[in-house]
C-alpha cells in the first residue's frame, strides 16, 4: 500500500503558502487539518508530529516529518522540477531564498506579535502593548515588501514562482485586519495576479476561503 502524504494545515495560515505548492506540484496528498482557534496545535498528538506546536508540517513517509515553509516550499519544488517553481541556482536562488527567509523570520514573526503575542510574553501589560506595537510593525513590514517588489510581474521576474505564493497570506491577513493595504499596489498586483491560478483556487476552495479570489 503506497503511503500518502499527509499535510497538517490550519485554514488562513500561513501553511496555505504550503498548500498552494502540493496542489502546483501536482502530487497526492491526504489533508489533515489542526484547529489553531481550537487549539488543536497544543494537543499530546499532534506535538508528536511537531513538538513546536505550529503548522504547517509534511509527513512524507511514516514517522518522516518536514517543518518550515521555506524548506518545504524548496522541497516540493524539488519534486517536480519540470515546473520550474523555484530557481535552481545562481543568483536567483538565492534572490529566492532571501524572500523566504524574509518572509519566516521579519515578516511572519511581525503578524504573530499582534495576532498571538502571548506567545512570547505572559505579562499581561506586554501582551496589551504588543498587540498594537506589533499591528504597526506588521504593516511596516508590508511596505518593507512593496518597496521590493517589481513594478510588473512577479517576485522574481516575469515567471511566477512558490515566493509570491508564500507572499499571498502576508497580503490577506493584512487586508482581512484592516491594515490600509490600498498603499500597496506592487503587492496587490501581485496577488491578484496569484488567487487566479488554478492551484490556489483549489487550495483556497479546500480551506474554505474560495470567496477571496471571487472577489
Amino acid at each position: 500500500m503506497t503511503f500518502s502524504p499527509k499535510f497538517y494545515f490550519s485554514p488562513g495560515a500561513v501553511s496555505m503558502a504550503t498548500h498552494i505548492a502540493l496542489e502546483e506540484a501536482g502530487i497526492a496528498y491526504t489533508l489533515e487539518p489542526i484547529l489553531i482557534r481550537e487549539g488543536q496545535q497544543l494537543t499530546a498528538q499532534y506535538r508528536r508530529v511537531n513538538p513546536l506546536a505550529r503548522v504547517p508540517a509534511l509527513e512524507i513517509e511514516p514517522g518522516v516529518v518536514l517543518t518550515e515553509t521555506p524548506a518545504l516550499l524548496t522541497y516540493l519544488a524539488e519534486l517536480a522540477p519540470e515546473l520550474g517553481l523555484l530557481p535552481t541556482n545562481g543568483l536567483d536562488r538565492a534572490r529566492a531564498n532571501e524572500w523566504m527567509s524574509l518572509l519566516a523570520s521579519a515578516v511572519h514573526v511581525s503578524f504573530i506579535t499582534f495576532f498571538r503575542p502571548q506567545r512570547y510574553t505572559s505579562d499581561e501589560g506586554a501582551v496589551q502593548a504588543l498587540k498594537v506595537d506589533g499591528k504597526q510593525r506588521f504593516h511596516d513590514m508590508l511596505r518593507h515588501v512593496e518597496s521590493r517588489l517589481p513594478a510588473e510581474g512577479f517576485v522574481l521576474g516575469e515567471r511566477y514562482s512558490l515566493c509570491d505564493a508564500y507572499l499571498t497570506p502576508f497580503f490577506l491577513w493584512g487586508r482581512h485586519f484592516e491594515l490600509p493595504v490600498g498603499d500597496l499596489p506592487r503587492y496587490g498586483r501581485l496577488v491578484s495576479s496569484v488567487l487566479p491560478r488554478p492551484a490556489v483556487r483549489r487550495a483556497l476552495e479546500q480551506e474554505g476561503y474560495g470567496h477571496l479570489y471571487r472577489a
